[in-house]
């Protein structure tokens, strides 16, 4: 008779992980599979003759990071050795790909508590600044070569002139534009997410207006390759100030 075991008994036998939470942490990635099909539950029975495996991890800490990295890559901008500040770390996605693509240093900075990722939160080259409004902070202690954003519930009109005095001589931004924290008519929200192509139209021609208006420079401009986590199309600016 096989013998039968919660899945992530035999993971923990096998030292694919080294806790029960590690196990539940990659089923709930989708990173065990089953004879070939996606696990559904750490607790779910499996047996001897079962084929298990493990595939390769995330990239990254966070989904959204993608978007800074497909950002970077896009516009062509060069990190390394750079002081950054990352608005609205949260988990700490933005901040991860800043170091990988070689930050000396990351401002992270999020108005939560005990949300960054504890590998970033022990990087010596990370400053964890939490419980941090960035429109009721003092300015940073130095000057930074690259400030990402990505703000939920805020409008980056009040955003960005918080930041600008933080950018060094030839600084620049990456800021995440949410069409539906920008959107005044909130009528046009269906389940918090802005479908309608045409508003979503006018709020970036909008926001170029202001931008021109405000002292700011468009250097590159691009749609997020990955849509926000409510299925929003979010759109990612790279600037500098005149």
């Amino acid at each position: 008779m096989l013998k039968q075991q919660r899945l992530a008994e035999v993971l923990l036998a096998r030292k694919a992980v080294h806790s029960e939470r590690e196990a539940f942490v990659i089923v709930t990635e989708g990173r065990v599979y089953v004879n070939g099909q996606k696990a559904i539950s750490p607790g779910q029975t499996v047996s001897d003759s079962d084929v298990i495996e493990v595939r390769a991890g995330r990239e990254f800490v966070g989904r959204g990071a993608q978007k800074l990295d497909a950002a970077l890559r896009e516009f062509n901008i060069d990190v390394r050795g750079a002081v950054c500040a990352d608005v609205g770390a949260a988990t700490g996605g933005f901040t991860e790909v800043l170091l990988k693509h070689g930050a000396a240093k990351v401002y992270a900075i999020d108005t939560g508590r005990g949300k960054l990722d504890l590998k970033l939160r022990q990087d010596p080259r990370v400053v964890v600044m939490e419980e941090t409004n960035v429109l009721a902070m003092p300015p940073l202690p130095e000057l930074v070569g690259l400030i990402s954003i990505d703000v939920s519930l805020t409008s980056l009109r009040f955003v960005l002139p918080k930041i600008l005095p933080w950018l060094s001589r030839g600084g620049s931004v990456v800021a995440l534009f949410k069409p539906q924290y920008e959107v005044e008519d909130k009528s046009l929200l269906e389940h918090g997410i802005l479908r309608d192509v045409a508003a979503r139209a006018k709020l970036v021609g909008a926001f170029r207006t202001w931008l021109k208006e405000h002292g700011w420079r468009e250097l590159g401009f691009m749609e997020s390759p990955i849509r926000g986590s409510e299925g929003n199309v979010e759109y990612l600016w790279h600037l500098v100030s005149v």
